[in-house]
């Protein structure tokens, strides 16, 4: 697990991003993650600022209570993950959803 491997600075703040999303759906958690992520790679080089970006939202999704897939908003931010096991759910459910292929309601997958 990518958590495990985090200074007790970033659990920290991960933890707290994890308790306050919960209470969230998943466009919202999505919303929220993904602008959070953007910030870590702010003062990286331009090559290894994604990366960043989806470590930390490895670290969030690696935190919260597993769910199954059930919403593509969930799915879009499971794609977003360095995990392969949460890219391999996020495209089954894609997969099982061809409806979804021109993209999510309301706006685009996240991009970082």
């Amino acid at each position: 697990m990518l958590y495990e491997k985090l200074d007790p600075g970033l659990k920290k703040m991960v933890d707290g991003y994890v308790g306050r999303l919960r209470v969230l759906s998943w466009k919202r958690r999505s919303d929220l993650v993904v602008e959070a992520a953007r910030s870590f790679g702010e003062d990286l080089p331009p090559d290894k600022a994604p990366t960043a970006a989806r470590g930390f939202i490895t670290a969030v999704l690696e935190r919260l209570e597993p769910e199954p897939m059930t919403d593509p908003y969930q799915a879009s931010l499971y794609l977003a993950s360095l995990d392969p096991e949460h890219r391999q759910a996020a495209e089954a459910y894609f997969a099982a959803h061809p409806e979804l292929e021109a993209g999510l309601p309301e706006e685009e997958e996240p991009s970082f």
